[in-house]
């Protein structure tokens, strides 16, 4: 009995340690040290951490389902590596700002994984420095792997920490880039000086949004996510398995373009959450409630708590989700 405790809490721990936020911890000195490549670092890590571990992940999906094809395989990582996705990177919003550098970092990571999952299962070596230029292949940084192999020949490897050693304006501008990564904003490395600035604007009308009425920016974040997750991983699909390049080209449009229950469900949410701290303000106003500051204020104050309890409550519920989805690794 207390044996079985022991292991069943040492695995909980191996799991926590294994997750995308802690490597996202690890791994963001070594992109403030080298934020010129920060595409790149963030694959050469992530093959790095992932890449041994991939052969048993996989290994162990085929024996949860030893009568699963290939096909109903590859949906399953995708469906993991999506949950994890907005898990990981879906918990932004008021106070939760200040971990935006860690939550975009976590959910590039748990994209990579996914990605790398996927190229076990076309029988690809998840180790090798090749899957590192077909990670910014897919993440169309590069537009071949020549390009993006001569490019992290170019990038130090285990770069030391830079942590408060680069300008703020640096910073900013490695979130931009992460965003359009992630298809928050744009999309790609090689954009024009319009698109640029049209992302950055975007980025801080979010986050002021996200200050305010937290509870919108955090489920809004999941819908783009989980939308941009599935895209990837179908497009990793066709890029490993050619011969799936037709089923899986409609795969991907199904998933994109048609509203699916859950799709309408995660719209209906949004619209939710964006209402009911409204609602609440305007009840709390009607029922004479003064605070401070009299009407506006009271108004103001009960808008942003309630946000920002519903954005807590949220929180919460996408990280013990989180947990669940990686107990089933």
């Amino acid at each position: 009995m207390n044996g079985g405790g022991r292991t069943t809490e040492g695995s909980r721990q191996a799991r926590t340690a294994e997750s995308a936020t802690v490597q996202a911890q690890a791994l963001l000195p070594m992109i403030w040290a080298d934020p010129q490549h920060m595409p790149e670092q963030l694959a050469l890590f992530a093959v790095r951490r992932f890449g041994p571990r991939a052969d048993a992940y996989v290994a162990r999906r085929k024996q949860r389902k030893p009568l699963a094809g290939d096909d109903e395989l590859r949906r399953d990582v995708i469906a993991h590596g999506t949950r994890l996705t907005i898990a990981d990177g879906a918990v932004l919003g008021g106070p939760f700002m200040i971990t935006m550098p860690v939550s975009f970092v976590a959910a590039l990571l748990s994209q990579a994984q996914m990605v790398i999952e996927l190229a076990v299962l076309a029988g690809h070596d998840p180790r090798g420095e090749n899957r590192v230029a077909d990670l910014l292949v897919l993440q169309d940084v590069y537009p071949s792997t020549e390009e993006a192999a001569r490019a992290l020949s170019e990038t130090k490897r285990h770069p030391p920490g830079g942590r408060g050693r680069i300008p703020r304006r640096t910073r900013w501008s490695l979130l931009v880039r992460m965003a359009a990564l992630l298809g928050i904003v744009g999309g790609g490395e090689k954009r024009s000086r319009l698109r640029q600035v049209v992302s950055t604007a975007l980025i801080v009308a979010l986050f002021l949004v996200g200050m305010v009425l937290p509870l919108i920016w955090v489920p809004a974040l999941a819908v783009i996510y989980r939308q941009n997750t599935l895209r990837l991983g179908a497009k990793t699909v066709r890029y490993y398995t050619p011969d799936a390049a037709e089923q899986w080209g409609g795969h991907r449009k199904r998933i994109v373009r048609v509203p699916t229950v859950a799709g309408v469900a995660a719209v209906l949410r949004v619209v939710a959450l964006a209402v009911v701290p409204f609602v609440v303000a305007a009840v709390a106003a009607v029922a004479g409630l003064r605070l401070t500051g009299g009407f506006w204020g009271t108004c103001l104050l009960v808008l942003v708590a309630v946000s920002l309890f519903a954005a807590g409550v949220w929180f919460v519920h996408r990280r013990s989700r989180g947990r669940r989805g990686g107990d089933e690794e």
